[in-house]
């Protein structure tokens, strides 16, 4: 695992650890961004495994998906994850979106946090 790798999976259990406490505070907004957050720091150490750094979250989702869903490494769901964690953190930051409702924060809590366990093993298998 590059420095690089552990930096970004370092800050993706942060954001995740704040996720669920502004999920356990009723902050839904709050909590789909941080997951978010999380699950593109966590992209964003796959990528480093093959040296690329890219930069905003759809520059991130694309690359992601290129590299690692279409070659079959890392399965296809975590690509839709991924893309619906970024919808989701777009409909947060819209004031004439409609309100997050509870399921929908929990759930994408719920699987960045899947999505980590997976990265981790990813990543740690990768540096051998």
């Amino acid at each position: 695992m590059t420095p690089r790798s552990a930096q970004l999976i370092d800050g993706a259990n942060q954001a995740l650890a704040s996720a669920q406490r502004e999920l356990e505070a009723g902050d839904l907004d709050g909590a789909a961004e941080r997951a978010c957050v999380a699950m593109l720091r966590l992209a964003k150490a796959c990528l480093d495994v093959d040296g690329v750094s890219a930069g905003p979250a759809m520059a991130v989702c694309s690359e992601y998906g290129q590299r690692f869903v279409q070659t079959g490494l890392m399965y296809s769901a975590y690509f839709r994850w991924l893309l619906d964690a970024a919808d989701l953190r777009k409909a947060a930051a819209s004031d004439v979106a409609a309100p997050i409702d509870y399921d929908a924060a929990a759930t994408v809590v719920e699987r960045a946090e899947i999505f980590r366990d997976a990265t981790t093993r990813f990543v740690a298998r990768s540096a051998r």
